[in-house]
């Protein structure tokens, strides 16, 4: 009888743990659930924001008399590559006409900081950590098309190898005159907080720098 009664708590001993484990383990497994649909929701948010930033610009435009190309960022976290093995960061950016006019001549220009000349540019570190990987994908954009390059940066071996930064870049371009003109883009990425692409970016409106024919 005795040999039974410590049977029944040896028993219940190793049943509570089991249900302590089991517990414990719903509770990674609710938190991991929780974390997913969290990040789909941001995800979610950050499409529908970016889709509203984008009509609102089309507005703005269509509403200029005098119709000029016009591009906005477009920014896809499903584009970011990260090489761990070369401890690097790919990042593609796009970039899509939503003016009603072509352009042409589609390139790069280099911003100034102190003495030095960069095509891309950072508000938190140096401004060299940015290299060129691909240029743009084509140099002529219809109304409606889309053009890329890509970025890339080394994965920083200190502070547990975190990026957080706001990039800078500025683009050339001509309308169907041969009218030159310059945008400007700013967009924030981390691998820490938002862990992609930062809601927070900007697109300046065109601003024409040589009218065709102009000395």
């Amino acid at each position: 009888m005795e040999f039974l009664k410590d049977l029944a708590v040896l028993i219940s001993i190793i049943s509570m743990i089991l249900g302590i484990k089991n517990n414990r383990e719903n509770k990674i497994q609710e938190n991991n659930y929780r974390e997913n649909f969290l990040r789909l929701e941001k995800q979610k948010q950050a499409l529908f924001a970016q889709e509203k930033i984008t009509d609102q610009l089309i507005s703005r435009l269509n509403s200029r008399a005098n119709i000029l190309p016009f591009f906005h960022l477009v920014l896809n976290n499903t584009k970011i590559e990260v090489n761990e093995d070369e401890k690097k960061v790919k990042l593609t950016i796009g970039l899509i006409n939503i003016g009603k006019e072509s352009a042409a001549n589609i390139m790069l220009i280099p911003i100034e900081k102190g003495s030095e000349k960069y095509y891309v540019v950072t508000k938190n570190e140096q401004p060299n950590l940015y290299h060129l990987y691909d240029y743009f994908s084509k140099y002529y954009a219809l109304p409606g098309d889309l053009v890329e390059f890509s970025l890339v940066r080394k994965i920083p071996l200190e502070d547990n190898e975190l990026i957080n930064d706001f990039i800078k870049f500025k683009i050339g371009f001509k309308d169907l005159l041969g009218n030159l003109y310059e945008q400007e883009f700013e967009f924030g990425y981390d691998n820490c907080f938002v862990k992609g692409y930062n809601l927070k970016n900007s697109t300046s409106i065109p601003l024409l720098i040589k009218e065709n024919g102009s000395e």
